[in-house]
């Protein structure tokens, strides 16, 4: 059975080889255009997760300081000398612990 075109073989040969070159074009560049768009958003991601890191750092340490209780009066662990000389007092004066009371009477 014999068919007939309207055109000649030879040109359906190039247009679909010109098609198919077209499109391997433009896959090409959308490869290329998808690849920069991955490096972008890889460095952006990047970015986010370095911000991500160092508020995470700070929570962290504001958590502890909150955690940590505040030191109100003195140290506990550190001995003050205290005159007490004509004070007056109770017990015998070579008890080994000393306390020392102030207090204010206006």
């Amino acid at each position: 059975m014999d068919r007939h075109s309207i055109l000649p073989a030879g040109t359906v040969r190039f247009a679909t080889l010109a098609g198919v070159a077209a499109l391997i074009f433009l896959n090409v560049s959308s490869w290329k255009e998808a690849k920069d768009s991955r490096k972008s958003l890889n460095d952006r991601l990047t970015q986010i997760e370095t911000r991500m890191t160092q508020l995470s750092a700070k929570m962290d340490n504001a958590a502890r300081a909150a955690a940590a209780p505040a030191r109100q009066g003195p140290d506990p662990n550190r001995v003050y000398p205290v005159k007490t000389d004509g004070a007056p007092f109770q017990g015998p004066m070579n008890a080994p612990v000393t306390l020392v009371e102030f207090s204010d009477f206006q």
